[in-house]
């Protein structure tokens, strides 16, 4: 079958978010490039090598086919499940902030990233190969749809990662609803996941802290709260056009992480509200033209991971910049295509090769006749905006 270019609106969404990265790692990390390393260009430079490696994940990604992802998805899905039990192994998984999520194996990584594409990619498969009835039943549908996801939240919550527990909690529970899982046992998943976060945070004194600190930021100003502080100092001195690329104050170690989870802030502080505007707007396209990517497609294996897969990468964003500007708890989670690059930056980039991919495919639903349609489900509603 003959392939249509790549959606070029897409592409240029996420080339504007990785462009803004780059200018604002360059514009912040001098100062603490020079105060650790010695090096002004440290960061920019170890960031470049992560973008050539994220373009050549997605020049893979746009022409490795689809079904390859499907042939080994059970395989790709254990395969994830036992790198993530293998960070609770003393000497293989190392810690950082309380919190497990690293595996060393002669090169450190995160196999949450790893997990987030087989999950979905699972679930594709999963939701491809059954019909709407089966879908609409418990034993057949919601029961083994549960199993998929709980099995490797376990292991994030023994990490503990709550912010990846909750993101790929909400991306999987929104790709059960897009496939038409009835609403009253989602509705049943969500508050048992409630439930379990409660717990987690209950159990864990560092993410009590978070909340804590979320709730009443200007308790501790210089202490739990001081991160969140500076971060909104340095989003309300940016006002609406902002100091000007390099004219950061706060990133004179006064604000922890502005290059990498915090940059958002920087971001505000530089660039104002119009540049701050101009990224949102650029995640919103990259949502909206993923979605119309993801329902256009015939196949549900592939609207599910067209669909999955745009939603990892614009969450990702949407939680960073909630928590960022104070709307959420800090979790940890990058700012997509913008933080300091590493594992999440290269394998973000694979998925945007992934959905590039997709977007190739000719074959649409609105060229099919009614009879021959799959399953009606709600991003054929709408959902993509």
């Amino acid at each position: 079958m003959k392939k249509q270019p790549v959606d070029i609106v897409f592409l240029l969404a996420v080339i504007g978010l990785i462009s803004i990265g780059i200018i604002m790692i360059f514009s912040t990390s001098p100062t603490i490039g020079l105060m650790s390393y010695k090096d002004g260009y440290y960061f920019i430079k170890r960031h470049m090598i992560f973008t050539i490696l994220g373009i050549i994940a997605m020049a893979v990604a746009i022409k490795l086919p689809t079904k390859f992802y499907k042939k080994w998805a059970l395989h790709g899905y254990i395969l994830s499940v036992i790198l993530m039990a293998m960070t609770m192994i003393p000497g293989l998984g190392v810690s950082i902030a309380g919190a497990r999520r690293w595996l060393n194996l002669g090169i450190q990584f995160q196999p949450t990233e790893i997990l987030k594409f087989w999950i979905i990619v699972y679930a594709g498969v999963f939701f491809s190969n059954k019909k709407l009835s089966q879908l609409k039943k418990f034993k057949s549908g919601f029961l083994p749809a549960m199993l998929i996801l709980a099995i490797p939240v376990f292991f994030l919550a023994q990490q503990p990662d709550l912010g990846n527990t909750v993101l790929i909690g909400g991306i999987f529970i929104l790709l059960m609803y897009i496939n038409m899982i009835p609403h009253k046992q989602i509705i049943t998943l969500v508050g048992g996941g409630i439930g379990m976060a409660t717990l987690s945070i209950l159990a864990n004194p560092y993410q009590l802290k978070r909340v804590k600190t979320f709730l009443s930021p200007w308790d501790d100003p210089l202490g739990i709260s001081y991160h969140i502080i500076q971060s909104f100092i340095a989003i309300g001195s940016g006002g609406i056009f902002g100091q000007g690329l390099g004219e950061s104050k706060l990133k004179y170690a006064y604000l922890p992480l502005h290059y990498a989870d915090f940059i958002f802030s920087i971001v505000c502080e530089e660039g104002g509200l119009i540049f701050a505007s101009l990224t949102i707007f650029l995640f919103w396209l990259m949502f909206k033209r993923g979605m119309e990517i993801a329902k256009r497609q015939t196949d549900m294996y592939l609207q599910t991971l067209a669909a999955g897969l745009t939603l990892t990468l614009v969450l990702q964003g949407v939680i960073n910049i909630g928590c960022v500007i104070g709307l959420l708890p800090v979790t940890g989670i990058p700012l997509t295509f913008i933080s300091f690059g590493g594992t999440a930056f290269v394998v973000s980039m694979f998925y945007a090769g992934v959905i590039l991919n997709i977007s190739q495919n000719t074959s649409y639903l609105h060229t099919k006749p009614e009879a021959e349609a799959p399953i009606a489900h709600p991003l054929h509603r709408g959902l993509h905006g």
